[in-house]
Formats: structure tokens, sequence, C-alpha cells
């Protein structure tokens, strides 16, 4: 079979060859039994000729008249009326070296040969059954020979062979129909599928496959696309979103170092106080910048599963001791306080973690006013290890709980905008940590504070 031939042409392909082989058994099936009926039916009849040949000569044998010529040619003439009511059998009889028959001109076979039995013998090219019988008169000997007429096994068979050929005819023509209704139900539903796709792009994919039967395998087969074109359409609108924003971010520190760059430019240059915080703008924009696209970064090879871990085995209560170390030495107007801090070894991205945790006290400090509390506890419990970061910040809204991890998600644009705050932090974070096959959770009160949770499988 071609390997380009269609799905259509493949299904009437098989079908029909099917059918094929199994007409041609059957009809072989038919012609053995019929031919195995033809065989009992013209040995039945042949014992029933030979019976009544046998008893009317026991009679002639018994009335002790003369056997003569005469009683035998009557007895032929009453054999031939025999062989007339029964038209497939022929009988020949030969006494004395002579032959008499209803049918054919001489012997068919050696008529002394295989007395009693009955033989399959091609006698100008027709297919007979003959049985060779012997009658004893004293020392008369008189030999019967009994055979079948091949041409009603012919009729009768030719007579089949046309019965099988229209049926034949008729069960193609059905099988034809049948292939077609089978093609229809079967295609309808993928060309169906098929127009459907073809409307479907990336600028366009409201567009769903219809499901009438959602148990059998074209209904399985629509529900599979169906949810791949929900997981395109939501990845597209997510990429369209982060061009956006990634759009938006850049843009506002690219138009303040502009901005600077042509106050300089028409004279500040020449104002010693207008240059410094000309440049000290511009660093921190640059800075700022830096610290987006490295966000960005790290989204980026994260979507395109090419970010490497380096897992090592590490301390967690040295690292939340050195970060709490550093951060204390960056930010002096709160107060960092360590609870617990049980020792426990982990296997994890030691840098991405302790960029994690940064991010997470980081976002702390912006929220919480001068000289509060922050925090930091780890323990392990039940096979994980927790770490709790809480915080006696502004807290966040109920409302907008649900949308801090969510990319370039800023509840306080203005506010957030002065803090250097592009909407990827916690993003990043609960990325890292879900990379590590942990969880995170956020816990806020408004104008009370917000407790954030990692839990970590010990064999991180």
């Amino acid at each position: 079979m071609k390997k380009n031939m269609s799905i259509k042409r493949t299904v009437i392909f098989s079908y029909l060859s099917s059918m094929l082989v199994i007409l041609v058994s059957i009809y072989i099936l038919i012609i053995l039994v019929f031919l195995n009926l033809e065989n009992r039916k013209i040995k039945s009849e042949i014992n029933k000729v030979s019976l009544v040949i046998c008893n009317d000569l026991e009679k002639i044998q018994h009335s002790n008249t003369p056997l003569t010529m005469d009683l035998i040619d009557k007895k032929i003439a009453e054999f031939c009326i025999i062989q007339g009511s029964i038209p497939s059998i022929h009988i020949n009889v030969i006494y004395n070296n002579e032959f008499f028959s209803s049918g054919y001109p001489k012997p068919i076979d050696n008529y002394n040969k295989k007395l009693d039995k009955f033989q399959y013998i091609i006698h100008n090219k027709d297919f007979l059954i003959v049985k060779n019988l012997l009658l004893k008169f004293e020392d008369q000997k008189i030999y019967i020979q009994i055979c079948s007429d091949s041409d009603e096994v012919k009729n009768n068979i030719i007579a089949l062979m046309n019965s099988l050929f229209f049926s034949s005819i008729f069960i193609t023509i059905i099988s034809i129909g049948v292939v077609r209704k089978i093609d229809k139900i079967i295609h309808s539903p993928i060309y169906e599928i098929i127009k459907t796709i073809k409307k479907i792009n990336r600028y366009d994919l409201s567009e769903r496959i219809t499901i009438i039967n959602p148990n059998n395998e074209l209904g399985k087969l629509s529900l599979v696309i169906n949810e791949m074109i929900d997981r395109l359409d939501k990845s597209f609108k997510s990429q369209n979103k982060f061009i956006s924003n990634a759009s938006h971010e850049l843009r506002t520190p690219l138009a303040v170092i502009k901005g600077y760059t042509d106050l300089l430019n028409a004279g500040a240059k020449f104002d010693p106080i207008m240059v410094d915080r000309g440049i000290e703008e511009i660093l921190k924009e640059i800075n700022n910048m830096e610290n987006l696209l490295k966000k960005l970064l790290f989204l980026a090879r994260k979507e395109n599963n090419i970010l490497k871990n380096n897992i090592v085995p590490f301390e967690i209560s040295d690292l939340i001791e050195e970060l709490v170390e550093k951060q204390q030495l960056i930010d002096k107007n709160h107060n960092y306080k360590i609870i617990h801090n049980e020792k426990n070894i982990l296997n994890a991205d030691k840098d991405l973690f302790f960029q994690a945790l940064r991010e997470l006290l980081k976002n702390s400090s912006k929220y919480t006013l001068k000289d509060r509390n922050i925090t930091i506890d780890s323990f392990y419990r039940k096979k994980f290890h927790y770490i709790i970061i809480r915080d006696e910040g502004i807290g966040i809204p109920q409302k907008n709980l649900k949308h801090v991890f969510e990319r370039f998600y800023i509840q306080d644009e203005s506010r957030n905008r002065q803090k250097n705050s592009f909407g990827l932090g916690l993003s990043t974070v609960k990325d890292i940590i879900e990379l590590h096959d942990g969880n995170i959770y956020i816990e806020s009160k408004f104008n009370k504070g917000t407790s954030v949770t990692i839990k970590l499988p010990q064999s991180t």
C-alpha cells in the first residue's frame, strides 16, 4: 500500500479487501458443502437403483424360469424405465459378453473390478460416480454398472455459481453503500476538526472544536486539541503581556536618562550641582534597568527550559545568617531578627536560593516603616524545611493577594515606581522556589504586616 494513500482510500481498500476474502471463503465453503451433498445424493440414488435391480433379478432367479435373453432384454427395458424416472442415473448390463445400456454405448470402465464399491472416474471429460455389481445365476454372471449423469451436476453447479455471482454483485453494492456511510460517519467530524483548526492562528485563538461525543476516539482527540489551544492561547497572551509590560518598564528609565542627558546638553553641564544630580539619577536608572534585565533574563531562561541549576548541599542556617548580616549593612532603618534558625542541610542552587530570600527581605523593607521589625524563622518539621519571613509593614489588601505572584503586577503604580519596583520580584521568587519543588504561601493583614512561608522538601 502506498504511503501517501489517504485515510479514506485506506478504509475503503481495507474494507473491500476484507469483504472479498470473506466472500471467497464463504463461496468456497458453499461449493464444498454443495458438492458433498450432491455426492451423498447421487450415492443414495445409485444404492436405491442397485437395490431395485438386485431384487428384480433375484425374483427371476427364484421363479424357476429358464434365464433367457428375452428375460434379460425385458428387464433391461424395465431398467431403462427406472433410469428414466431418475435422470441422473445410467444403467449398464453386461451379460454373456453382450452390453446393454440406457445411456452409454460401452462400459465406462472395467465392469468386473471393485465390485460393490463406489468409484470416481473421469470419462470423456465428465466426472462420474460408478458402482459395479455382480449377480450370479447358477453358472451365469450378470454384471451391472450404475453411474451418475454429470450433466445434471454441471447444471446444478452452474445454477449455484450464477446465484453466487449475482449475490456477490448485490453484496458489493450493499458494501459500497456501507463504506460510504462509514466514511461519512468517520470523516465528517475529521473534516470539522480540519475546518476549525484552519481558522486558528496566533492572532485568533478563540475557535474551539465542537465535541459531540467525548467518549470516542475523535471526541478525545478534539478534547486534547482544545486543551492544547487553551495552553497556546494562555501562552500567547502571557507572552504579549510580558512584551508589553517589559517595554513599558524599560521606557520609563530610558525616558529619565534621555531627559537628564538633554538637560545637561542644554547647559546644565556647567552647573556642578545639576551635573552631580544628573549623573546620580542616570546611574540609578541604569542600575534599575540592569536589575530589570537580570530578572527578565531569568524569566526567559526559565520559560525556555534552559535554566541550569547548580545543585549543591549547604547549611541553611549559615545562609540565613549571611543573608541577614548583609541586609543589615545595606538597610539600617529596620531591625532584623532571626528566630530558631535550625541547622539543616539542603540540596539546592545556593545562589538562586540566596537571591530569592534577599528579594523577600528587600520587598519587606520597602513596605515596612522605619525602626520596625523584620524577622526570619527557619525550622524543620515532618520531612519539610520551613522558612518564614514576617514584617510589620503596610500589608496587602485581600483582593490583591491572589495577584502578588503575577509578573509585572504592581498594586500601587505611583508608590512602587518611586521604590524602583517592576512587579517581577515575587514572581521570580515563586519561580525559584518551584524550581526546587517547593511551595510559597503569603498571608497579610492590611496595615499590620505580611508573612511569607517557604516550604521545601528535605530532598531538595
